[in-house]
């Protein structure tokens, strides 16, 4: 077939849906009735699930009441909806009315909601990629430190924990939030499985009962101060995460059992590279479910195990951008006798001659041969 015989139609299935997510919601429409093979693409399952549209809050109320229109009588699924607003401009009844609307419309096809306050979007999203990935802190969750006014953080909560109710997963994300009372709203998603939240800033604990959260499953604090631990209870919680910017240890796991108790898995990241992670060991009696533990960010010197009770129940151990003193840790036999998996994700290991070298897979050989019943491994994504 010559070139000047090739069609749009020649394009893959792939490469139309790419062509088409550029198109409002009117265009899309129109698109559908060109021919029978794009009305297929853009009404089948796979496309709707990938449809995207962007909302202005900046225009003028009588094209925002004629958008909600189009969407009240629109068959469409949206699966990712992304609202737009200037960055501290009120919010007013008007808007708050689209936020509330498109907070229901969301959740009628989908359990998950991401919460970006610092461009006003709200979208659904799959839980599976978080759920599934260690690794939460890969999340952009750096401070913009953009001041936004409390009320605007509040309403725009409120619209979701007043409208989504049966909501499984959330997350809120860049929101700097300093005032505590923001996040009270969120004792109403009874049903939440999943919270992740980023730059959190309290610095006193809540004069009230913590937000009480009976179903949840996985919570994930990134940038946070250590008093956020005592914001939020749970007796079901599975999996917890917290990047902290903590620089007293013993205070950070203190604060973390109060609260968070019973749980199997604990990530703790730390900002301070001043810590030391024999703080972290000695209160894991805490936990007595534990059994896995992901350190990022401490330093580890050879005695790091010393205060490890030999009955912990630790059966897969990952250490994320640490500075290792040995790779041969004291006792490390004797107190990880559960131990099956060691994983160096991004460390660093101390070399007479050289300093700090990061980890190369020869490295472990020596490691390996004394733990052969271990899967002992490097994680450089």
């Amino acid at each position: 077939m010559s070139v000047a015989a090739l069609t749009i139609n020649d394009l893959p299935f792939e490469i139309l849906c790419d062509l088409f997510d550029y198109l409002p919601l009117g265009d899309i429409k129109t698109a559908s009735l060109v021919c029978h093979r794009w009305h297929q693409i853009i009404f089948s399952e796979l496309y709707i699930k990938r449809f995207r549209m962007v909302i202005s809050l900046n225009q003028f109320l009588p094209e925002l009441k004629r958008m909600v229109q189009v969407l009240e009588r629109s068959d469409r699924e949206y699966y990712n909806i992304i609202l737009k607003a200037n960055l501290g401009s009120p919010l007013t009844e008007a808007r708050l009315k689209i936020v509330k609307f498109i907070v229901r419309l969301i959740t009628q096809y989908a359990e998950s909601l991401y919460f970006n306050m610092a461009d006003l979007r709200l979208e659904s999203c799959v839980s599976e990629r978080l759920l599934r990935s260690r690794k939460l802190q890969l999340i952009d969750t750096r401070a913009k430190y953009i001041p936004l006014g409390m009320g605007l953080k509040e309403s725009m909560l409120a619209a979701i924990c007043d409208y989504a109710t049966d909501l499984q997963d959330l997350v809120i994300a860049e929101m700097n939030i300093t005032n505590p009372k923001a996040l009270e709203n969120l004792s109403q998603l009874t049903r939440l499985k999943l919270l992740l939240i980023s730059d959190y800033y309290p610095y006193v604990r809540p004069p009230c009962p913590p937000i009480n959260l009976p179903n949840l499953e996985n919570l994930s604090l990134i940038n946070v101060t250590d008093e956020s631990n005592f914001y939020f209870k749970t007796d079901n919680l599975k999996r917890y995460f917290i990047h902290t910017n903590g620089t007293h240890a013993p205070r950070s796991m203190e604060s973390i059992a109060e609260n968070i108790s019973g749980i199997s898995r604990l990530c703790i990241h730390f900002t301070a590279r001043t810590i030391m992670a024999e703080h972290i060991f000695a209160a894991l009696e805490k936990f007595p479910y534990l059994n896995a533990l992901e350190l990022g960010g401490v330093a580890i010197p050879a005695s790091v195990l010393r205060d490890l009770n030999p009955r912990n129940h630790i059966q897969k151990l990952i250490f994320v951008e640490c500075h290792l003193e040995s790779l041969l840790l004291n006792d490390l036999t004797e107190k990880l006798g559960y131990l099956k998996q060691l994983v160096f994700d991004s460390c660093f290991l101390f070399h007479k001659r050289d300093g700090f070298q990061r980890i190369q897979y020869d490295d472990l050989q020596q490691l390996r041969r004394s733990m052969p019943s271990c899967q002992v491994m490097l994680d450089y994504n």
